[in-house]
């Protein structure tokens, strides 16, 4: 795994990252993706991840011309790639199989999704380390809502996946192709009503409320 000589000014994940892979101009590409780009936290935090897939990609020999699972190849492989590691619409099997074409070309996928981060680790970075405000509005929209639900779903469904794949790699557990999926059921404790998250974001109201309409059973 790569090993720089280059120091950040922090110790955080990201600062320790930034060490790691080489990434000297990370902090000033996040400053003006927030400041001038508007960027939210989510972005910045796959821009960073990607950052980090690209080094490890470097310095294992991987380049463009090398073809990956399903044809993976060309100057957008790391994003590619990326968005098929990390996307709850990628079959299991295909991410498996490309864990596996990574790891034949040298590339330990394992430590680099371990050094991935998330939005609130951005969050901190930027606020304590790089000194800039995150706070967008003091007001949760439903939309960010829906974002960070969605965000927290496919990560326990990324995790609950590649955990039976290392299962089955290791000979653990024996079974075909598995699809992992994760429905979430918000319960009131008063009336009883039972939602999936985006029943409840776009009618807003349960029994409780007189003047509420329940949401239709899906």
């Amino acid at each position: 795994m790569i090993e720089n000589e280059t120091h950040s000014t922090c110790s955080c994940k990201i600062g320790r990252n930034i060490d790691k892979y080489g990434l000297d101009d990370l902090n000033q590409e996040l400053t003006q993706k927030r400041k001038t780009n508007n960027a939210s936290l989510r972005d910045l935090a796959d821009y960073i991840n990607q950052r980090i897939l690209g080094a490890a990609l470097s310095d294992a020999g991987v380049d463009s011309t090398d073809t990956l699972y399903d044809a993976i190849s060309g100057d957008e492989m790391t994003t590619e790639l990326y968005e098929s590691l990390t996307s709850d619409d990628t079959p299991t099997e295909r991410v498996a199989r490309l864990r596996t074409r990574l790891t034949q070309l040298g590339v330990d996928i394992d430590t680099v999704e371990s050094d991935w981060v998330t939005h609130p680790t951005v969050r901190s970075h930027l606020r304590e380390c790089q000194d800039i405000d995150t706070a967008r509005s003091a007001n949760l929209t439903a939309d960010d809502a829906r974002d960070t639900i969605e965000w927290a779903r496919t990560q326990c469904v990324n995790i609950v996946a590649q955990t039976f794949t290392r299962l089955r790699n290791a000979g653990i557990v024996s079974t075909g192709s598995l699809n992992v999926t994760l429905t979430i059921q918000i319960t009131c404790t008063n009336c009883g009503d039972t939602y999936r998250p985006g029943q409840l974001l776009n009618h807003r109201t349960c029994s409780c409320s007189s003047e509420g309409t329940k949401p239709p059973e899906t």
